[in-house]
C-alpha cells in the first residue's frame, strides 16, 4: 500500500510541474498564495485519511 501511495505522490508532483510550466508559457500562472493554500489542503486530506 505504501508503494501505491508513493507512486501517486510522484505522479501528482509530475502533473503539478507540468501544469505550472504550461501556465507560465501561457502567462496564466496561479498566485503563490493560492498554491500554498492548496498544498495545505492536500496535506490535511492525506493525514486525515491515514495515508501518511
Amino acid at each position: 500500500m505504501e508503494t501505491r501511495y508513493l507512486d501517486k505522490v510522484k505522479d501528482n508532483m509530475a502533473i503539478r510541474i507540468w501544469s505550472e510550466k504550461m501556465q507560465q508559457e501561457k502567462d496564466d500562472s496561479l498566485t503563490e498564495g493560492y498554491m500554498s493554500e492548496l498544498w495545505d489542503f492536500i496535506h490535511i486530506s492525506v493525514t486525515q485519511n491515514n495515508l501518511q
